[in-house]
């Protein structure tokens, strides 16, 4: 099982801890649907994951995460670079690629490896708000390299959850190929980070969603492994 398939199994096992509405049975990884649960009385469901999430701020979280790594290693590769810990926090960088980011901000430590403390704003490269460099105090003897994710959370619209819905329900004839009953499980993670949302359950009482599936489960993970599933109502 490869570890996009292990993340996935994972989240269906803390699911069926959350919730006695999934029955005993062993669960098989699959493709079309992702998984097949078979109860040992011979019932196959087929359970098909998708995230609830807002793409965009992820898609950015994700294409910076690498670049306090590589900053730093173009760091350390120069001549009488010293072992130091720095703090970043981006903005506006959008239309900086990620090469840019990564060669201004060894540039920026190098020119400032003498200094401490947060760097004034006017002297930062562009895509930055935030530049801050101290003694290093980690075990790393490279020195550690972080940048800030900050993110907002906001409610999740009817409208996201129908999508999700409807990425998938399209391919329900061929999930019955696999599973006579098949199952659509939304994973609401509750500590994402960029691009997170959350679900009122006022909300989701009130709402009605079209889809092919047998049954639509939102499951609000909490830290931990622990969290609630709610059944979707459908039209």
């Amino acid at each position: 099982m490869d570890r996009k398939k292990k993340i996935e199994h994972a989240y269906i096992e803390e699911a069926r801890r959350a919730s006695s509405i999934f029955p005993a049975g062993t669960l098989v990884a699959h493709e079309r649907p992702d998984f097949l649960l078979q109860s040992p009385d011979g019932r196959i469901i087929g359970i098909e994951l998708t995230e609830l999430c807002r793409e965009e701020p992820r898609a950015t979280a994700g294409r910076l995460v690498k670049i306090p790594e590589r900053a730093r290693e173009k760091y350390n590769q120069r001549p009488g670079s010293e072992p130091v810990d720095v703090s970043i926090a981006f903005w506006r960088e959008e239309d900086i690629s990620v090469n840019e980011l990564t060669t201004s901000l060894a540039d920026f430590v190098y020119a400032h490896k003498h200094q401490r403390g947060l760097a004034p704003r006017r002297e930062l490269p562009k895509g930055f708000c935030a530049i801050g460099i101290f003694e290093s105090k980690s075990r790393r003897p490279e020195g550690y390299w972080h940048s800030n994710r900050a993110f907002d959370v906001v409610p999740a619209r009817k409208e996201l959850i129908d999508a999700s819905i409807a990425e998938k329900s399209y391919r329900v004839p061929a999930y019955k190929l696999a599973a006579p009953e098949t199952w659509l499980l939304i994973v609401n993670d509750h500590f994402l980070g960029p691009g997170e949302v959350r679900t009122n359950p006022d909300d989701l009482a009130s709402w009605e969603f079209k889809s092919d599936f047998d049954k639509v489960l939102l499951f609000l993970r909490w830290p931990g492994g622990a969290g609630e599933v709610v059944e979707l109502t459908q039209m």
